[in-house]
């Protein structure tokens, strides 16, 4: 009411200096500008200067490039001359934008909607764009537009984008490319708001009609599950860190150098997995690696395979769990049978409370006892080389051995004189393939020791890989239990190596010489010379 009566009063009175009232109450600044001015001692004029408080005249060109500091009040506590980077220090806002990306390549689809989030910084009126990242998109999304000033387009005197620029509903075009802003955050609504900016509500993004029709599909894609209930989590949270524990033996002692191995089971509640550890003791040999097995369900029967059965559905029936442990029972842990020996009070306490049992009375397993006598196993070894040394007549026929051959009684008077003694000869298999008989072979005899090795030279486009045929070994003769020695060996021979049927055909010029010197070692080879 006051502002009207001022307004009418101000038009009966002369344009006047003292007949002239304030209206505008929001102008704090009322600096006169002026055209003439000094500049080095010399009378300049200043054209386009602005009116009172540096607002632009009418008709008046714009000369000066604005920024955000020019629209941002100034606060009372700083003053006028705060620098843009101590006022606006951290201050980002952050609106959400699209904009349409034409596709040529598709029947499907024309246009793609790709949505945005646009960066304001108030420090410097840089601004970055960026493309939140989509899952199994096909596109490069992230940073589009680094951070950097913007300048406006068809701008004469490159003025770049500030904040008044943005609102929502507003258009902004980047290098050729036009943003739509749909919305913005809340710290963004509450400064534009404080610079007596109106801000619409946020809007909606428009659909894309790749992403709705891809979002159908996957609809229709969903697998189908069976409706079971799952009490995992009700188990877990009633039975969580409660273990059982089980002191268990493993018989091993069939195995080579085996014996009596202590394990603890350690049985689970909260999801009836089972952890094996081994309870080794000082000075017994072996690794200190006390985990035999690791957590997990352990199947009854592991090597049976489910048929027709779902894979998302587990029987409880094909697991162990605490229904199986009892001390005294025998558990197959993948082949390995497991006495239960004894157990822990709390599993003690657990089994009486929820099974009824009372009777606990751990198992006792005797161990060998060393100085009852000798071992089987140098029993077996002894037995073996006697069989050797008597030409197999005390020889047992059900003596096992470790390796593939006992040891045998070496000749060091003839290991002294033939060190490093090597006769090569060239043999072909004798076999009724034509590809078998078209291979060559080279024997090597060490005389030293009577071992022999045999490689296969490689043959181009033959179809078969070359190289070691037969690891250096002594090799026993089909049918005798002796084994092959230097008489054996002479041009035109027959050896039979594992059931592999080999012909002498020829020798080097050392092995040739070797035998002429040595005949009485190579006796078949005397006879063919004479």
């Amino acid at each position: 009411m006051i502002d009207q009566k001022l307004g009418i009063l101000q038009g009966q009175l002369p344009l006047l200096p003292g007949y002239i009232f304030k209206l505008d109450k929001a102008q704090s600044n009322e600096r006169k500008s002026h055209a003439f001015d000094y500049c080095n001692g010399v009378a300049v004029f200043k054209g386009n200067a602005p009116g009172i408080g540096g607002k632009r005249l009418v008709g008046q060109d714009e000369s000066k490039i604005h920024t955000s500091l020019d629209i941002y009040p100034h606060s009372e506590n700083q003053g006028e001359n705060v620098p843009a980077w101590v006022a606006f220090d951290r201050k980002v806002l952050r609106f959400y934008a699209y904009f349409q990306e034409a596709v040529h390549e598709r029947r499907e689809e024309k246009y793609r909607i790709r949505r945005v989030n646009i960066y304001f910084y108030l420090e410097d009126d840089s601004v970055h764009v960026s493309e939140p990242k989509t899952v199994n998109s096909g596109i490069p999304q992230g940073t589009l537009i680094r951070r950097h000033r913007i300048p406006k387009p068809n701008s004469k005197i490159d003025q770049h984008y500030i904040v008044s620029d943005f609102n929502i509903g507003h258009q902004v075009t980047f290098y050729s490319r036009t943003f739509m802003i749909v919305g913005c955050d809340e710290f963004t609504r509450e400064f534009l708001s404080s610079i007596q900016i109106t801000v619409p509500d946020n809007g909606e993004f428009p659909a894309d009609p790749y992403e709705t029709q891809r979002n159908e599909l996957l609809g229709r894609m969903k697998a189908t599950r069976p409706s079971i209930p799952n009490f995992s989590l009700k188990k877990f949270l009633e039975n969580d860190r409660r273990v059982l524990r089980f002191y268990c033996v493993w018989d091993d002692t069939n195995s080579v150098f085996g014996d009596l191995r202590h394990m603890v089971v350690h049985y689970f509640l909260s999801d009836d997995t089972i952890e094996i550890r081994e309870s080794i003791p000082a000075n017994s040999g072996r690794e200190s690696n006390a985990l035999f097995l690791r957590r997990c369900k352990l199947p009854k029967r592991p090597h049976m395979k489910k048929v027709n059965a779902d894979s998302g559905v587990e029987n409880s029936n094909d697991y162990f769990t605490e229904r199986d442990f009892m001390i005294g029972g025998v558990l197959h842990l993948y082949g390995r049978p497991f006495v239960i020996c004894d157990c822990d009070e709390f599993t003690k306490s657990f089994y009486r409370e929820n099974y009824g049992v009372s009777e606990f009375d751990p198992v006792k397993i005797d161990l060998y006892d060393e100085d009852a006598g000798v071992l089987p196993f140098f029993d077996a070894h002894t037995a073996a080389l006697r069989a050797e040394n008597s030409n197999g007549s005390t020889a047992e026929p059900n003596v096992t051995l470790i390796g593939n051959e006992p040891s045998h009684k070496k000749d060091f008077k003839k290991l002294i004189l033939y060190d490093g003694v090597k006769l090569r000869y060239l043999a072909c298999l004798k076999s009724n393939k034509q590809v078998d008989r078209d291979r060559k072979f080279v024997i090597t005899y060490h005389l030293a020791d009577d071992t022999i090795s045999v490689f296969e030279p490689c043959s181009r486009n033959s179809g078969i890989i070359g190289g070691k045929f037969l690891e250096q070994r002594r090799i026993k003769k089909p049918i005798t239990s002796k084994f092959y020695e230097s008489s054996d060996f002479s041009i035109g021979a027959d050896l039979i190596f594992y059931n592999h049927h080999f012909v002498v055909i020829g020798a080097d010029d050392y092995a040739i010489k070797f035998m002429d010197v040595n005949p009485e070692l190579f006796p078949a080879h005397k006879a063919k010379l004479t």
